[in-house]
């Protein structure tokens, strides 16, 4: 087994990311998440932290929505292309989560926590930071569908990297688990089934698994397995748990 990933040198890939163009580094656009986000949450009249955010688009939409928002990234280059975005709501700052120094209504953390080392000590340290009956939002990639059964099988059996940045790869029951660590209420709900089960899933395999058996040097052939893949796809996969996103919100008690 390869020594397990961390977070160390992710700041490096992402400012080559957004330097290039992230659109070149992920297999589909992630507005879904960002609508998911806005139309699951109600950000008027809220101090709003978010965390990792990128080029800014949340930051922006939840801006849009009433938000007083400071949005913040650890890659400088994220960051130079997000302040282009102006609103009066609006704050974007090259800084980590530590060193802001302030309490929120809302913290999001949107595609975040699977890059970091530590998600129950990084969700610790955020709770210290939330206003009386704040809330944690967190969107991530859930792994209870055709697409994570096939990625769980290659990251427990042969340490196959689902992508160059994932350091987690986190499910429903991983957050329930959380949520009692931390004494904070959950809820949760997953979506985006297509990229999970079916035809998105095939488009993004077809990219993704070539590129890992590379990176880890197996000489594998995926062809079969695509082809069964395709088989699979064609056939109703949807549940609660199915998404290939989980969406959870961890509230304060008090």
């Amino acid at each position: 087994m390869a020594k397990q990933k961390t977070s160390k040198g992710l700041k490096t890939l992402y400012n080559k990311v957004y330097r290039k163009g992230k659109d070149n580094f992920f297999s589909f656009s992630t507005d879904y998440v960002t609508r998911e986000v806005i139309n699951s949450i109600n950000f008027k009249n809220k101090k709003v932290l978010e965390i990792g955010c990128g080029a800014g688009d949340t930051a922006l939409s939840i801006a849009k929505h009433g938000g007083k928002i400071l949005a913040t990234d650890f890659s400088k280059e994220a960051i130079n292309i997000a302040k282009k975005k102006k609103h009066k709501n609006l704050e974007f700052k090259a800084v980590t989560y530590d060193k802001v120094q302030d309490t929120f209504d809302i913290i999001v953390l949107q595609e975040v926590i699977e890059h970091m080392d530590n998600p129950l000590q990084v969700l610790r340290k955020l709770k210290k930071k939330l206003k009386p009956k704040g809330k944690i939002v967190i969107t991530c990639p859930s792994f209870m569908n055709v697409r994570g059964y096939v990625w769980m099988t290659l990251v427990k059996l042969f340490d196959v990297p689902m992508s160059l940045s994932d350091i987690n790869f986190l499910c429903p029951f991983d957050f329930e688990e959380y949520a009692v660590k931390l004494n904070m209420k959950l809820k949760w709900h997953t979506f985006n089934t297509d990229l999970g089960n079916n035809n998105k899933m095939i488009v993004d395999m077809k990219k993704r698994l070539t590129n890992a058996l590379t990176d880890a040097k197996m000489k594998a052939d995926a062809k079969a397995l695509l082809k069964w893949l395709e088989q699979v796809s064609k056939f109703d996969h949807k549940s609660e748990t199915s998404g290939a996103k989980g969406f959870y919100i961890l509230g304060r008690k008090k």
